[in-house]
């Protein structure tokens, strides 16, 4: 098994990002992994390398590069189908164990046979299920006004996601696009749909957000934060359902059940690692250290000194990345916000899919629970969007609530249509065209990518000026301030030297009148008698 060496890069070069997305993975084909990167603790990309800069640059004329670079006859020598190209690049920049006894494209075409064997046995279990009369029926009294909703469900899921993205984006790198923001999330669901644990899309997300003119520090800083405000809402979001909907369902699905707790249990001790971190880090790095010993006494671990030194690398930009959120609360704040709709909307897919076959018994609440649970359970089996156990636990949970086999299988069928083969069939679209230079859509990102510097440039100029006025108009109200402090202590001290002049002065009264003293310096003129009023 070969081994793979941290590559490190400047700003102005892509570079491998394998060893910068190691470990954590949460996951269905809606999931995050861990996102660690290889940069100092500034955040600033580290110095280049000028091998693992050529495999890249290498990587990038390969599968397109940037629009326009390559020469015709660079692209003619090179000529391939456009998935060799990516499943090629993908394997530069992520590369994994040794694997040059099988083409490059093997493990593309294992998971779409995964996905396709899938679909089949749903579909067998359609007519399975129930009657083929009964299935026939239930077609025919679905109401396909609906699958436009659900359409414009996943959609927006889809919107809500690249906001997020976009939030974290202007905060890190200012000035980049929307549109290609939206580019990336797509590409990301895809590469979560085809590969074990969604364990692809961050990686690949990166790399897409590096090649679409972002420093690639700024883009695995970003992909780390929102893993962790999405850990963070989705922990809160299962808490909510399951002290709502949990003994509802242990009293008739308790085996399907403890497959939940297991998936919650996963992201709530993945939560604390986190939490933990961000106020006990030299703590958590003992501990991790420690494991990290008794794994290489038991021959479990090889290089006990590259393992420490990975983990201990890992462990600071996951706390690099905790301590964005929280310099910047208003940054939690937000993006929390938009990922609970986000999953609230993801969660109503089925609702909206069982709504257009008109049962009386679709409780929006118990639909929404249903499908968080189905979440929770696919998020830790290791195969390209949890085929099989995302089937199984859906329609296990809905037979359960709605007692029609035909229709749960049917509505399994178009729920899977819409999260998970869609997003495969887009994302590929995608992939295909910002690798193909001479697309319209990689034409005009290469020309945003341009652009991009000045809009980036200008905003980073603006803010700067806007903190200028800042700082001067603070300056400024601290030197009122300051004046208007000496002025009062001046009066006051002129007032309490009066009070104690009047004080010490002999006050007679005689027959109604008060006789007061004057000044001292006043030596010419005798007390005068006011008459009292």
């Amino acid at each position: 098994m070969a081994k793979h060496e941290r590559k490190h890069t400047d700003s102005s070069t892509a570079a491998p990002v394998q060893d910068a997305f190691p470990s954590v993975s949460e996951t269905s084909n809606v999931g995050y992994s861990l996102t660690l990167s290889a940069r100092d603790a500034s955040g600033a990309d580290a110095p280049g390398d000028s091998e693992g800069s050529a495999a890249v640059d290498s990587a990038a004329e390969t599968d397109g590069g940037s629009a326009g670079d390559a020469s015709d006859s660079s692209r003619t020598r090179n000529a391939k189908s456009p998935l060799e190209t990516i499943d090629q690049t993908a394997e530069a920049l992520v590369p994994g164990e040794d694997d040059s006894d099988l083409p490059p494209s093997f493990g593309r075409k294992v998971n779409i046979v995964l996905c396709a064997v899938a679909f089949l046995v749903l579909f067998g279990y359609l007519f399975i299920a129930g009657e083929g009369e009964e299935t026939l029926h239930a077609v025919s009294s679905f109401n396909w006004a609906f699958l436009l909703i659900a359409l414009v469900g996943i959609v927006v899921y889809w919107l809500l996601e690249s906001v997020c993205m976009q939030i974290i984006s202007n905060h890190l790198y200012p000035g980049f696009s929307f549109i290609k923001t939206n580019i990336v999330t797509i590409i990301g669901q895809y590469f979560n749909c085809i590969t074990p644990l969604s364990s692809g899309g961050q990686p690949m997300q990166a790399y897409y957000y590096k090649r679409f003119g972002m420093p690639l520090s700024d883009a695995m800083t970003m992909l780390l934060v929102r893993f962790i405000v999405y850990q963070f809402t989705m922990t809160i979001y299962a808490v909510i359902v399951l002290i709502l909907r949990f003994r509802y369902f242990t009293e008739t699905l308790r085996p399907l059940m403890y497959l939940v707790a297991i998936g919650f249990i996963g992201g709530l001790f993945l939560m604390a690692m986190l939490l933990s971190l961000a106020f006990a880090k030299n703590t958590i790095t003992k501990a991790v250290g420690w494991i990290i010993n008794v794994l290489a006494n038991f021959n479990i671990i090889k290089d006990r000194d590259a393992a420490r030194a990975n983990a201990n690398e890992q462990l600071e930009d996951a706390y690099n990345g905790i301590r964005v959120l929280m310099k910047e609360p208003s940054l939690l704040i937000k993006v929390s916000g938009v990922t609970f709709v986000q999953l609230t909307v993801y969660f109503s897919m089925s609702f909206i899919i069982f709504a257009g076959f008109n049962l009386e018994a679709n409780d929006y609440f118990t639909v929404v629970s249903c499908q968080a649970f189905i979440y929770l359970i696919a998020s830790f089996v290791p195969l390209p969007g949890a085929v099989g156990a995302a089937e199984g636990s859906y329609i296990v949970f809905f037979n359960a609530v709605y007692g029609a086999p035909s229709i749960v299988a049917l509505s399994a069928i178009i729920w899977r249509l819409f999260t998970f083969y869609l997003p495969i069939m887009l994302g590929m679209t995608l992939t295909l065209m910002v690798n193909n230079p001479d697309n319209w859509l990689a034409k005009w990102i290469a020309k945003d990518n341009k652009e991009q510097l000045q809009r980036h440039a200008d905003i980073l100029a603006e803010r700067a000026k806007a903190e200028a006025e800042r700082a001067a108009s603070d300056a400024r109200k601290a030197s009122v301030a300051e004046a208007e402090a000496v002025v009062a202590a001046a009066a006051y001290e002129a007032s309490a030297t009066r009070e104690a002049e009047l004080d010490g002065a002999a006050v007679d009264v005689d027959e109604g009148a008060i006789t007061v003293p004057l000044d001292a310096d006043v030596e010419s003129i005798e007390a005068k008698t006011v008459p009292l009023v």
